[in-house]
């Protein structure tokens, strides 16, 4: 009894050993971005279809290609006897031993189809450029995301043990008689308030990590460590180049998309009209008798062209050419609204950069200012000349001041993910 208790114990502690001795995966944003790319099931299933309609095209291509087929038959009249005028004929067995052999000489259809089938394998590729763009665009966020929450934990974590620091210090001074219990008690609330929200930020790191897994398809609590810090990603004048970018409309994937649909639409219009016109194909065929009647006339080869002409098919071709027509009106306006919406989302975008990269400059100002502010009220507390409200006033401007630094530095590095993510210039 007690060798199987042990053994079952031994069971439950081994695994979660090993599981607290792993090391945790470091990665960098680009080793991110590969792994999200190669991992995620939803761009996986798209990748197939790139496949998938290539096949279709060989489909497509293997239409107009020779049909060969080969047939063989036997056929038995059960000894059966034709009666001529008191003269009987006995009817043989047949076997036949055929090849035929069809090809297809004209038709604007299947040049059009297969020009289309080409079409829709480049289409479906943009669609799959583009699902990579939108995870390369998550990834991107929430790895500055996790950065910048790590940052903010750390800054409460150092203002915390400052502030422990400072709360002792302040006990030591009310034993001494040099100050009232109020300033102890002030102190002893900031302290309070700043463990309360160091909690809740390891609280959100935590959520953000997960995201982060969850858009890298790993377990939720696979650990996972960032090796590439904030400020490799603090480049002004990477933003000051994407500001002063001309936007080329025709490098982003959704333009490409929606001319690549055009074309698409052009050819479906271009094979409807082509249903009118007649198609050719020809025709050989072999037939070897290896069993065969007294009289027989057949030869054993023949061929043939066949020409089928439409004409008339109830109104049912002239319905879809103008069904095919209206479906590339509508593409050309989609087209021209998608140009209009790109071109207003480029000043839009260059006007958050823009806002985002003068705020980033103001609030590393008010970082440097607020630090020196709050060092000088902290000698100044332990000199007598200011009040613990006068310091945990500077402490919690210090601190607000961080969270504004930080907020901008998210900001900042989303708004240049998303002019990047419109001029097609994510490094994926």
């Amino acid at each position: 009894m007690k060798k199987g208790m042990t053994l079952f114990l031994l069971m439950l502690i081994v695994p979660w050993m090993l599981h607290a001795q792993e090391a945790p995966q470091t990665i960098s944003l680009q080793q991110a971005v590969e792994f999200a790319i190669k991992h995620n099931k939803e761009l996986q299933a798209s990748q197939m279809n790139i496949e998938l309609y290539r096949q279709k095209v060989r489909e497509s291509v293997s239409q107009g290609l020779p049909q060969i087929n080969g047939t063989m038959t036997y056929t038995t009249n059960f000894g059966y006897k034709m009666d001529f005028g008191g003269q009987t004929i006995k009817m043989k067995d047949q076997s036949n031993l055929g090849v035929s052999l069809q090809q297809l000489l004209f038709s604007g259809e299947w040049i059009l189809g297969m020009q289309t089938s080409k079409i829709a394998v480049r289409m479906t590729e943009q669609e799959v450029e583009s699902s990579e763009l939108d995870i390369v665009e998550n990834i991107y966020n929430s790895y500055y995301t996790v950065l910048v929450t790590e940052r903010m934990l750390e800054i409460l974590r150092q203002n915390l043990e400052n502030m422990n620091e400072i709360y002792k210090h302040t006990e030591n001074m009310y034993n001494a008689g040099t100050v009232e219990i109020t300033d102890v008690d002030q102190i002893r609330i900031n302290v309070g308030q700043l463990k309360n929200s160091m909690l809740s930020m390891e609280r959100t790191v935590a959520v953000n990590y997960n995201l982060l897994r969850l858009q890298l398809g790993l377990e939720a609590g696979a650990p996972v460590k960032l090796s590439d810090g904030l400020d490799v990603f603090l480049d002004n004048d990477k933003s000051s180049r994407l500001y002063l970018e001309k936007f080329d409309i025709n490098n982003n994937v959704s333009y490409q998309l929606i001319n690549t649909q055009t074309e698409l639409n052009k050819k479906l219009l271009g094979i409807e009209k082509w249903s009118y016109a007649p198609t050719i194909a020809g025709s050989y065929n072999f037939n070897y008798k290896i069993l065969k009647p007294a009289l027989d006339m057949s030869p054993k080869h023949t061929a043939g062209l066949t020409m089928n002409i439409p004409i008339f098919s109830g109104m049912q071709r002239d319905s879809k050419v103008k069904q095919a027509k209206i479906t590339l009106e509508q593409t050309y306006l989609q087209k021209s609204l998608l140009e209009d919406q790109l071109n207003v989302q480029d000043e839009q975008l260059k006007f958050n950069l823009k806002n985002a990269m003068e705020n980033y400059s103001l609030q590393k100002e008010n970082i440097d200012v607020a630090t020196r502010v709050l060092q000088n009220y902290q000698r100044k507390y332990e000199q007598g000349a200011v009040s613990s409200l006068d310091l945990t006033q500077a402490n919690t401007n210090y601190l607000q001041a961080e969270t504004n630094y930080t907020e901008a530095v998210l900001t900042l590095l989303q708004a240049q993910v998303s002019l990047e993510k419109l001029y097609n210039q994510l490094p994926r």
